[in-house]
């Protein structure tokens, strides 16, 4: 290539070269811009110490404490039927339902009083005949020692020649037969007592057979055990019936009984919750430890709610309002539930009939009612939404609305709501409800209150109340 080519090749360059040269001792020189920190929006709830008495709830069928079954003790047909032995109808401690079998009944008892009546004429003739025995036994040893002496001066007299042989030998026999009677006297004097302590045994034979006859009748009548209402009638008027037979059945009205099913996790906490109550009311540092299975079954002793300060209700819900019955634990099911792992607690309310007026219903066996259980008040506790509490932590705005991390430790949850207790937040610790992003300590914040969530845990405390 020549040198001319060379140099129309390199003149496109260098005037490029020197344009863009002259553009930047021409132009102005950049500006620099300053970064600032974004804040990132984030929802929360100011931490206020308040009244909050715990509670769980469930549900249950509402059935008798006590229920009786009328059984037929005596084989015959009923000849009375009470005009309150109805289905639904009341009845009382006492009263007399049914009659079976009295004529029949009261037959065998006469028999029995006859039998026990010629028992006791026999043993008062055996007795007459042992007095009249040991009369004639008497006479009879006096009429054996005059035979005897009788003998004896014969003898003598036979010796001189006085009296024949024969007449020695008459005396003799009559000696000997009135020996006899002496021995058959004696013989039956000693078999008397055993022939009257006989008799006495079939004296109390018959007197047993009495006294079993007059159960009879007396099992003739089927009355009533305590207060009830009548649940089932399965006879009628002159309706054979056999002994063992039922014939209906009663509730008990003292007490109702609900079976209600609660979380196993629920229960547990707020059984170990009422038994710490005392030092959480008064505000001191409380360390829960782990809820044992075993420390529900503290429930189940009697006087269960003075001993752990667990209080429960019935509460009926009706388009006529609300409805509430106080009751009391009375004990815990036996087992846990298989399939929802849920504990039954069974409440027991006295009177469900008699604290019935214009307006509250009577509590009914059937009625599918609430059961709400709940533990003392606790003053000064701190309320969360659970969903807050993530690994043991919440996320909090701190004093330059930055994102922090605080421990915490529920004492208490139920319904989505987690209890703290007193003192384990200060006043006014903001907690973060949203999830930031990225949510790490130290980002920059821009918190606004979440009225409706703030409003919904204001309620709780006192929707808790029972």
């Amino acid at each position: 290539m020549s040198w001319g080519s060379r140099l129309m090749l390199l003149l496109p360059a260098l005037l490029g070269g020197a344009l863009i040269w002259q553009a930047a001792q021409v132009a102005p020189a950049p500006e620099r811009v300053q970064l600032e920190e974004r804040r990132v929006p984030v929802a929360y709830i100011s931490a206020a110490p308040v009244r909050f008495r715990p509670q769980i709830s469930g549900f249950g069928t509402v059935a008798p404490a006590k229920v009786w079954t009328a059984v037929a003790q005596v084989t015959g047909p009923i000849d009375y039927v009470s005009p309150a032995f109805v289905r639904g109808g009341f009845v009382r401690a006492g009263e007399v339902l049914l009659r079976t079998g009295a004529e029949d009944a009261q037959l065998a008892l006469e028999s029995a009083e006859a039998d026990l009546a010629n028992a006791h004429a026999q043993l008062e003739e055996m007795a007459a005949s042992r007095h009249t025995t040991l009369s004639a036994l008497s006479i009879e040893r006096e009429s054996l020692e005059l035979a005897d002496a009788d003998l004896a001066r014969t003898l003598r007299l036979a010796e001189r020649g006085v009296v024949s042989d024969s007449i020695v030998q008459t005396q003799h026999r009559d000696l000997l037969a009135q020996r006899a009677k002496v021995q058959s006297l004696e013989a039956t004097l000693q078999l008397l007592p055993a022939q009257i302590a006989a008799q006495e045994q079939m004296v109390a034979k018959a007197r047993v057979a009495r006294q079993s006859a007059g159960l009879d009748v007396a099992r003739t009548l089927i009355r009533a055990p305590f207060d009830a209402r009548v649940a089932r009638v399965d006879v009628e008027i002159s309706q054979f019936v056999t002994a063992g037979a039922v014939m209906g059945s009663l509730d008990g009205i003292a007490f109702a009984e609900v079976d209600t099913q609660v979380s196993q996790r629920e229960a547990l906490s707020l059984d170990h919750l009422a038994k710490a109550f005392g030092g959480l009311a008064s505000g001191a540092s409380h360390d829960a430890g782990p809820l044992e299975p075993a420390a529900l079954q503290r429930i189940s002793a009697q006087g269960p709610a003075e001993a752990v300060a667990l209080t429960a209700q019935v509460v009926l819900e009706t388009e006529r309002g609300r409805f509430a019955w106080p009751a009391e634990i009375a004990r815990i099911s036996d087992s846990v539930d298989p399939e929802t792992r849920a504990i039954g607690v069974i409440v027991r309310v006295a009177n469900p009939y008699g604290q019935s007026g214009p307006a509250q219903p009577p509590l009914i066996k059937g009625t599918f009612a609430r059961v709400e259980l709940a533990a003392p008040s606790i003053e000064g506790a701190i309320l969360l939404p659970r969903a807050a509490i993530k690994n043991g932590r919440v996320m909090v705005v701190d004093a330059r609305d930055r994102l922090d991390w605080l421990p915490v430790a529920p004492i208490f949850t139920s319904d989505g709501i987690a209890v703290l207790a007193p003192g384990a937040l200060a006043p006014e610790t903001r907690i973060i409800t949203s999830q930031p992003s990225p949510a790490i300590k130290g980002l920059l914040l821009d918190p606004q209150l979440d009225q409706r969530l703030a409003g919904s845990l204001a309620e709780a405390p006192a929707g808790s109340e029972l």
